[in-house]
């Protein structure tokens, strides 16, 4: 984590008690090691959706779908659909059966496959709401990807783009990670300098990256 794993404890301890079921992917992510967001990334997601009032919400990396549910909760007591994307079988058919016990299966479609190649299918400005939490070393091609997707005022969040601190100038780190911090500081690069959004990187979590697109027709 970009800062100290004891503050972001700190800062999940602050948060209401949260549902047995989010207890539960808690405790099994952990176990198998499987990347999930931490409870704070999770309850800014599910504020974010809820103050920026999104419904057509896109995520791509569903993992076994912890933020999925977060960003559910964003949409409770009103109308909205979530397509979640991921390209491991066995942990997206996991997913749905923790959305069918969550009671939020109907707000959420999940599609098994490679994202870069379902992501050319959906139209421009189709979703007001994208988060992005997959392969670190793909986020240029997310990038690109996913930009035209993202309707006038809509929002983008992009988690891990500080990843440990790596990103940092001057951080030591071992040579096999170079092409992944590499990309993330060009991907951070090209996002923060894109004119169609305007961009704030939070030290949340292990680093997110919050974009709102700009609306030229006002």
């Amino acid at each position: 984590m970009f800062y100290s794993f004891e503050l972001e404890q700190f800062l999940g301890d602050l948060l209401p008690e949260r549902e047995p079921l989010f207890l539960e992917m808690e405790e099994q992510a952990l176990k198998e090691t499987i990347p999930v967001v931490t409870p704070p990334v999770g309850n800014f997601l599910s504020w974010l959706v809820k103050v920026s009032g999104a419904s057509r919400i896109l995520e791509v990396g569903t993992a076994i779908g912890y933020s999925t549910l977060w960003l559910a909760k964003g949409l409770e007591n009103r109308e909205g659909k979530i397509t979640t994307i991921d390209m491991n079988v066995d942990r997206g058919t996991r997913a749905i059966e923790y959305f069918k016990r969550g009671g939020v299966s109907a707000k959420i479609q999940v599609l098994l496959g490679d994202a870069r190649k379902l992501l050319p299918d959906f139209q421009a400005g189709e979703f007001d709401f994208v988060f992005v939490d997959a392969a670190k070393g793909e986020y240029l091609d997310y990038l690109e990807l996913v930009t035209p997707l993202v309707g006038a005022g809509g929002i983008l969040v992009v988690d891990n783009v500080l990843f440990r601190g790596w990103v940092v100038p001057g951080a030591e780190y071992a040579p096999k990670y170079e092409r992944m911090v590499s990309h993330l500081r060009e991907f951070l690069s090209r996002l923060n300098q894109n004119p169609e959004f305007q961009t704030s990187i939070l030290p949340l979590g292990d680093g997110l990256a919050v974009s709102l697109r700009r609306d030229f027709s006002n």
